[in-house]
Formats: structure tokens, C-alpha cells, sequence
């Protein structure tokens, strides 16, 4: 048995005891949190096997958030990357996996991927906004068993307020939402309004964000590669969420929904582009839009079934980077080598993800509590880049950029088909419950070649691919005493491979490089064991778990191959990228949180995250791997006031994989954070937060890690000093 595993064992065993002893304390027990991500059906989180976590409308509101990374400021082992230069928050990480390897859902329908190429093209996930959610949902550790492809690392489920949740027990309900946040001087403005017409309800929100460049602790302000201090830039966000909901008997609903997400950022990237010294001016118009349309019901007592939900989507999403730059002193081809021509590259990069879905899910009581489901979906991928050229010395413009030819595609248009049936039961023997599932999916991504993409990728021919997967997972609990529960779950996740990266090709020889396909790629697998103790008491709560998760075939995408051994290898490039499976990758770690209510209005709350990961095939760390972290807050709450202090603290990063470059290793760092909330009359609550109240330079381990050799320009990426933020919201 692994050493963590002992340690883990022995702490969970004393907890149990400590526990048992604990568990006759008088106080009254807070109302059961129901949870639905964990057996994608309504459970208190206290039977669920898996690592969950909820953040609720009231969290967000408390905590002042005002985007994702405020969101996960206090969640041990979960974290969002920043790219500061331009493109902002990116990829969300889950126990040191990110990307497309968590899948993201709202209100049950997936985010579309997220798809990045190059420097100046980047189609990213977080289209969502917070002032019109509910609550989110996180689960950690591989879920395939019930969400199927892409829930290798965990699932994040965002759920938008329902005319309910403004209502309450009123007829009508108006939420206005005023806010503004110090760190990138942004303005948040919403308005929601709910209304009970007796046989139906409707609810229709707007949230929009003004915001510019978030502010770090650079000092540099020159233009060019050296620079620190943030580029200029112009932010908007705006989200609309209308919803019908029809009551129907024993609880059963339908309910119909529209979702708008448009987002848009113009910078002036005064650090230019690090990949050309010719660089002068550089100047970007980036905006993603998300739409949705959707359908559910949930019905009470249909046929066998104890419940019956079923659901029907479309949705669509458009990512646009636009990009102008301008080179001096470099030749007529307009790229790195001196010259005196004075050029302006003009391109544009476009990613567009349309996804139509259907599921059903039934649950009923049978030898066991069973949930048993099916789900099918469509989804066409379509990139493209496109641009000019212009010799500003002559005035002549060309299709040709850097040396290639536009339009182009990096891989063709495609469409991935995704069926998938999964099966959960909960059967419970006294103390004991045990928790199987089983999902089988099967995917197929056809591509298609359209005149775009064969004429600038003569003669290539694409690969289709069809595979299947099939998913198993086991739970259990053991309830030891009154409050206390063991909880062991071995699970299983997959992802399958991209279209992107399947069929991936482009070839640009005048600047040296060039991107092969690979139809060979196999689906990313997860194993996860974790085991882990629970005690709910009176006054005092904790959660401590261990894991231990193998992966196979990660996917690098493109990886640079040994050239030119390798026979992949174009010749006359001095680089040769392919999309490549890793064959073996091992995270482990652990996890804890815990409460202790103090007093009926003070209360003791803390969480610690570590892990540990390494590519096991050449036995090198992982850097996508965070840092242990551990925050400890003390919180005060009364009707009418509220108030908190959390104090975080980070490890120095010293488990780096440099081989391909120098990275910068972060120090640790301690953060302390005061928020407090004030009820103004019978309608209006006012939220302050001051964050960084120290005003400590440091960094994040989730922003640099991908970022080589940034010797005197790390400074670009400290996070903000003291800043502030503020949220009225008055609900009428």
C-alpha cells in the first residue's frame, strides 16, 4: 500500500473515532444539501461516494464574485488559468487536468470545446456569466460512468435561476444588480424579473459587464517584448436568460429556455508579439457569441418510473479573433528577416462548435434505487482563418500571409456523432451502500473537404474514425455512527480524440514549420480510486479524502517530433508538430475541509488541497499540476450583517518538468481577503470584499506554466495588489 494510503487510512480511522465520540452533541443539524451531479438525480451530499462541492447563488453574492476565478478562490484542488496579455481567463483545472478534459455543463447541456491555435487564435469555455446562476456544482475525479466523453478530470454543472428561485412564495419578483470591481474597473449591471401567472411562470434576466485590463504589479510600461504592466483593453459582457416553466401535478414541470452569451475585448497588445522581433504595432478585436435553445420535463410517476426527465437542445457558438499587425524593416514576405519593407498582417480566425442533443433519464425503486439514462448528440465543427497582406511600402495586397496562403483550415469541417446509456443503482444493506455503474458510449467524427480546405491541402486525405467506450464505476459507503460516513469509489473516465486533432494539417515552409495529422490518435482514459471519511455533527463538519488517479493516452497536442529521424517529417521545415497519446500519467493526492460553528453567528472554516503528478512513461513531473493551497476563514453571520476573513497560503511550485524550456518556479504566498454584507431595509443587501489585503506581489503557478523562458517580463504576470469590489442587489 502506498505510503499516502497508510497515512490516509490511519487519519481516517482516528477521525472516525473522534467522531463517534462527537456525534451526540446537542446542536441542531443545518437542512440537508441536496446535490444532482454526483447520480445526475437529487441525493444529499452526504450519501454520494464522489468528491462534490456546491457554490450557491448566496456564496456568489457574499464572496463578491464577479467572474470564474473569484468563483474558485476558495476551491482546494481546482483552479482557472489567465492569459494576460490578451485572452483572459482560459481553461478550468480539476486536480491538475484542464481543458477539454473537464467537461462544463449548463443546466445539463455541455459548453462547446475549447480550441487554441497558435498565438492570436483561441476559442475558449467560460461563455457563461454569474449574475444570472443558481448554483454550481463540482465534482471531482474521472465521471465518465455518467456524463460519458470529456469527464476525464471531473465536471463542473452551472444551473441558471429558475423563476422559483426569485419568487419564493411571491407573484411577482424584480432583482436589479449594481457592481464594481476595483481590479479591472468593471461595471456589472442586471435586471431580472419572475412572475406566477398561476398555470405558468416566466423569468427573463439580463446581466451585462463593462470591464478593462486586469491590473497585476508590473511596472514596465514600454512598448514591446519587455513589457509588464497590463496591455490596454475594452471588455464586454452580456448574457440574456428567458425561461417558461409549466407546473404540472406531484411536482412534475415543463419548462422551455432561451440563453444568449456574447462577449468582446479590443486590445492594444502594447507588448507586441513575442514570436517577431519586426513587431510594431499589434492590435486585436476578439468575440465569442453562445446561444442556446432547450426544452425539459421533469415528470412524477410515468408508467414504472418514479421519475421521468427528458430533454431536448440546440445550441450554437461562434468565437472570432481578429488580429492586425504591423512589421518593420523585415522583407516582402513579411516575417522575421531583415529587410526594409514595412508590412501589415490582417487575419482572422474563426471557430464555430453546433451541437443538437436529446436525453432521457428515468429513476425508479426496484430491488435498489436505479437511475438509468440515454443520450445522443450532434455536434459540426468548423474552423477557419482567413486575412491579407499588405506591403505598406508599395501598397499591394496579397492573400498570402507570412508565406500562406488564405483561407485556409487547419483541419477540415466535421461532424462527431455521440450515443451514449448508462446505467446507476444504489443498494443499501444496513450501514452499507453500494453504488455501481456502467455507461456505454459510442462516437464516430466524419470529416468533410470542402473547397477551402482542399485548396490549400492538395492531395490530403482525411480520416474518419469510430470508436467505443465503455465506462464502469463503484461506490460505497459505510456509515460508522450517527454523522459519520467511509466512503471508498473507484471510477473511470474517457475522452475521445478531437476532430481537430485527428485530422489536423498545415504546412507553412517560408517560416519553418509545419503540422501533420495523426488518424492514429487513441481516446484519453482515467482510472480514480479515492477513499475518504465524512462526519456532519452538531457544530462541527469535515471531509477528508485521498486519490489516486492513472491515465492513458493523454493527448499532446501538437508535439514536436524528432526531426528528421522521424519519417512524419516534412521536409524543408525546421519543425514538425503531430498530435501524439502519452502512454502512462499518474496524479495522486489528497484533500480536506472542514467546519466548526463556534457560536449560532461565528463559524471556523477551512480547505487544503496537494497532489502529485507525473508522466510515469519517462518519468517527468506534470506541470499542469498546482501547488498544495490552503485557505482558512472565519466568518460571521447574522440576519441583517455578515462578514468574513479568509487567509490563503500556496506552496512554492518545485516539482517542474524544464526539459523543454526554463519556467519559472512561483514562490509561496500568503493572501488574506475581507468581505462583509450588509442588509439595507427589507429589499436591498449591499456586498463589499477587499481583496490582497496585504497588498502582496505573487503569482500563480495555473498562469506561468505554460509560459517559457519569461526571464525580466514575469512581472505580466502577478496577480492584482488590493483591490476591492462591491455588489448592491435589491430585489423587489
Amino acid at each position: 500500500m502506498p505510503s499516502y494510503l497508510r497515512h490516509f487510512t490511519a487519519a481516517a480511522l482516528a477521525a472516525a473515532v473522534v467522531a463517534s465520540a462527537q456525534a451526540q452533541l446537542a446542536a441542531t443539524l443545518e437542512p440537508v444539501q441536496i446535490v444532482g451531479i454526483a447520480h445526475r438525480a437529487g441525493r444529499p451530499l452526504a450519501d454520494v461516494p464522489p468528491t462534490v462541492s456546491v457554490i450557491t447563488r448566496e456564496d456568489i453574492e457574499r464572496d463578491v464574485a464577479v467572474n470564474l476565478r473569484d468563483l474558485l478562490r476558495y476551491e482546494p484542488g481546482v483552479s482557472i488559468e489567465n492569459s494576460p496579455a490578451r485572452f483572459g481567463l482560459g481553461n478550468i483545472s480539476i486536480r491538475g487536468l484542464d481543458g477539454n478534459r473537464v467537461q462544463m455543463l449548463v443546466d445539463g447541456i455541455r459548453l462547446p470545446e475549447g480550441y487554441r491555435v497558435g498565438s492570436f487564435s483561441n476559442a475558449l469555455r467560460n461563455q457563461l456569466d454569474l449574475g444570472l446562476l443558481q448554483r454550481v456544482e463540482i465534482l471531482r475525479g474521472p465521471g465518465s460512468a455518467l456524463y460519458g466523453s470529456d469527464a476525464l478530470a471531473g465536471v463542473v454543472a452551472f444551473s441558471t435561476v429558475d423563476p422559483r428561485d426569485l419568487l419564493g412564495r411571491a407573484r411577482t419578483a424584480v432583482v436589479g444588480d449594481l457592481g464594481y470591481a476595483q481590479a479591472n474597473r468593471g461595471w456589472q449591471r442586471g435586471l431580472a424579473a419572475a412572475a406566477d401567472f398561476g398555470s405558468l411562470q416566466g423569468l427573463i434576466g439580463y446581466q451585462r459587464i463593462d470591464a478593462h485590463a486586469t491590473i497585476n504589479r508590473g511596472s514596465n510600461d514600454a512598448i514591446g517584448s519587455a513589457r509588464t504592466t497590463p496591455n490596454p483593453q475594452r471588455s464586454g459582457r452580456e448574457d440574456w436568460l428567458a425561461k417558461l416553466v409549466l407546473p404540472l401535478h406531484q411536482g412534475s414541470r415543463v419548462r422551455l429556455t432561451l440563453e444568449r452569451h456574447a462577449d468582446g475585448a479590443d486590445t492594444d497588445v502594447l507588448s507586441l508579439n513575442p514570436q517577431s522581433s519586426r513587431t510594431v504595432s499589434l492590435t486585436a478585436a476578439d468575440a465569442a457569441v453562445r446561444e442556446r435553445a432547450s426544452a425539459d420535463a421533469d415528470l412524477a410517476g410515468i408508467a414504472a418510473l418514479d421519475r421521468l426527465r427528458l430533454a431536448a437542445y440546440t445550441q450554437r457558438a461562434v468565437t472570432r479573433d481578429d488580429t492586425s499587425e504591423v512589421r518593420a524593416n523585415t522583407t516582402a514576405v513579411c516575417l522575421s528577416a531583415p529587410g526594409t519593407v514595412r508590412c501589415q498582417r490582417d487575419v482572422q480566425f474563426r471557430f464555430a462548435q453546433k451541437e443538437d442533443g436529446a436525453s432521457v433519464i428515468g429513476e425508479f425503486e426496484r430491488f435498489g434505487r436505479w437511475v438509468v439514462g440515454a443520450e445522443a448528440a450532434r455536434i459540426d465543427t468548423d474552423e477557419r482563418r482567413d486575412g491579407h497582406q499588405t506591403n505598406l511600402n508599395t501598397g499591394a495586397v496579397t492573400n498570402i500571409v507570412g508565406g500562406e496562403p488564405l483561407p485556409t483550415r487547419d483541419f477540415p469541417v466535421s461532424t462527431t456523432d455521440r450515443i451514449g446509456a448508462f446505467a446507476q443503482s444504489e443498494i443499501e444493506v444496513g450501514r452499507f451502500t453500494l453504488v455501481p455503474a456502467l455507461r456505454y458510449d459510442r462516437f464516430r467524427v466524419e470529416p468533410r473537404i470542402d473547397p477551402v480546405f482542399a485548396s490549400t491541402n492538395p492531395g490530403r486525405s482525411v480520416a474518419e474514425l469510430t470508436d467505443a467506450a465503455w465506462s464502469p464505476k463503484l461506490g460505497a459507503l459505510f456509515r460508522v455512527a450517527a454523522g459519520t460516513t467511509l466512503s471508498a469509489q473507484w471510477s473511470t473516465g474517457f475522452r475521445a480524440p478531437p476532430a481537430a486533432d485527428i485530422n489536423i494539417g498545415l504546412s507553412n515552409l517560408p517560416a519553418g514549420y509545419a503540422v501533420v495529422p495523426n488518424p492514429a490518435l487513441r481516446a484519453e482514459r482515467s482510472r480514480g480510486l479515492e477513499l475518504g471519511v465524512r462526519g456532519r455533527y452538531g457544530r462541527f463538519e469535515f471531509t477528508l479524502t485521498a486519490f489516486d488517479t492513472r491515465y492513458t493516452d493523454l493527448i499532446v497536442s501538437r508535439a514536436p517530433l524528432p526531426c528528421p529521424a522521424d519519417p512524419a517529417c516534412v521536409p524543408g521545415a525546421t519543425g514538425t508538430f503531430r498530435s501524439q497519446n502519452i502512454a502512462r500519467a499518474r496524479i495522486y493526492g489528497a484533500e480536506a475541509t472542514a467546519l466548526v460553528r463556534l457560536t449560532r453567528q461565528w463559524a471556523l472554516q477551512g480547505a487544503v488541497a496537494t497532489a502529485t503528478g507525473s508522466d510515469t512513461a519517462r518519468d517527468r513531473p506534470l506541470n499542469s499540476i498546482d501547488p498544495a493551497r490552503a485557505t482558512v476563514g472565519l466568518r460571521f453571520e447574522r440576519d441583517d450583517f455578515g462578514a468574513a476573513l479568509h487567509v490563503t497560503h500556496a506552496r512554492a511550485k518545485t516539482d517542474i518538468d524544464a526539459g523543454a524550456a526554463t519556467l519559472f518556479a512561483t514562490p509561496s504566498y500568503t493572501v488574506a481577503d475581507l468581505t462583509a454584507s450588509l442588509r439595507l431595509g427589507a429589499h436591498a443587501r449591499l456586498s463589499l470584499g477587499v481583496f490582497n489585503l496585504a497588498d502582496r506581489k505573487y503569482w500563480l503557478w495555473s498562469d506561468v506554466r505554460n509560459v517559457p523562458n519569461p526571464g525580466a517580463t514575469i512581472d505580466r504576470y502577478t496577480q492584482p495588489g488590493r483591490n476591492a469590489s462591491v455588489l448592491l442587489r435589491a430585489t423587489f
